[in-house]
């Protein structure tokens, strides 16, 4: 399939922080192809393919790739299986594309197995198959040898491989852009991909993209606060104990954030809402694309209701001493209003 040289734009968030905002705003440019709030993330998340790198490039053997092979096909493809993240927008391409990717980084596929594959399979089997070596060495007479039976053999598969650095980020790219540009019928310029890589690490991450530029969204973490204690409830930001909170916010914030101008633009959320009309030039700018092709201001994005999410502290009197350590011990990550 031949490449096709996108552009990508990303927003990249800690959680919470309104990212959305960023998708929902280049959403409205004609010459821009979105994918909506859907967050694609098999590039950065766990067994995706900054994982499967690390397994093939950085720290190759002859387990530890084949895991992290079957690790990626399996997470990317049962995310469309469980209806996760919006892959079924991709169809049986994915599946295709998967299988098409595979074959350009992996060298041998093989009937091969080891106790890794059997403790993949819950401890049940793991019972059952020792179980069942034990029965076929005895009626084979092999107890006392050092003959070994599977349910696994001649089932399982493995995948061996020992490409270079460029090998493996020319197949990615390939694998990315044929994804994404199977999906944008009208093959527009850019591709708007939600949360496709993290806030920290950018460097790492660009490589995987012939272009692409990460907004990275953050938020006042009073706001951050009150929302998921009274309004998201989620439970996934720690908010039972405000000490816990700020323990998070800090460790979240001070993992290894990347200061590269080129590729990574860092803004407050409330930015797009309080300055709306400055923001939107340095997001313009930042992408490369020209405000002409705004054609649809606040279809997506409307500041006049988004800025109902900010500036809450006043709201929630119940949290006021919670705010108040929150002001104390995260001075620098305030938004002054």
């Amino acid at each position: 399939m031949e490449m096709n040289n996108y552009d990508f734009i990303t927003c990249a968030s800690y959680y919470g922080t309104g990212s959305s905002a960023i998708t929902d705003f280049f959403s409205e440019f004609d010459d821009i192809f979105s994918l909506g709030e859907y967050e694609y993330r098999f590039v950065q998340d766990p067994n995706g393919i900054a994982d499967l790198e690390y397994n093939i490039i950085e720290n190759n053997h002859r387990h530890n790739t084949s895991n992290a092979i079957k690790n990626f096909k399996k997470y990317i493809l049962e995310c469309k299986k469980m209806g996760y993240g919006g892959y079924d927008i991709f169809g049986e391409q994915l599946d295709l594309l998967v299988e098409e990717y595979l074959e350009k980084i992996v060298q041998l596929k093989t009937h091969t197995w080891w106790n890794k594959d059997r403790i993949d399979k819950g401890s049940l089997f793991c019972f059952i198959d020792r179980i069942y070596s034990l029965f076929m060495r005895l009626i084979h007479g092999e107890i006392k040898s050092e003959a070994r039976y599977s349910l696994l053999k001649n089932k399982e598969i493995g995948y061996y491989t020992i490409i270079s650095e460029k090998e493996f980020l020319d197949a990615t790219k390939q694998f990315i852009n044929d994804l994404f540009g199977y999906v944008n019928k009208e093959k527009k310029k850019y591709i708007m991909v939600d949360q496709i890589v993290p806030p920290t690490n950018a460097r790492r991450y660009i490589r995987y993209f012939n272009n692409i530029k990460i907004i990275v969204v953050d938020r006042d973490p009073r706001d951050i606060f009150l929302l998921e204690k009274y309004v998201w409830k989620w439970g996934v930001i720690p908010v039972d104990n405000v000490e816990e909170f700020v323990k998070w916010f800090n460790i979240t914030r001070n993992a290894s954030f990347d200061d590269d101008q080129e590729h990574v633009l860092k803004i407050n959320f409330e930015d797009l809402i309080y300055k709306y009309d400055i923001t939107k030039k340095i997001l313009t700018d930042f992408v490369g694309i020209d405000l002409n092709k705004h054609t649809a201001p606040f279809e997506k994005f409307d500041p006049k209701i988004s800025i109902n999410n900010t500036n809450l502290k006043g709201k929630f009197e119940d949290s006021k001493k919670e705010i108040e350590y929150i002001e104390k011990n995260l001075k620098e990550y305030l938004y002054h209003f």
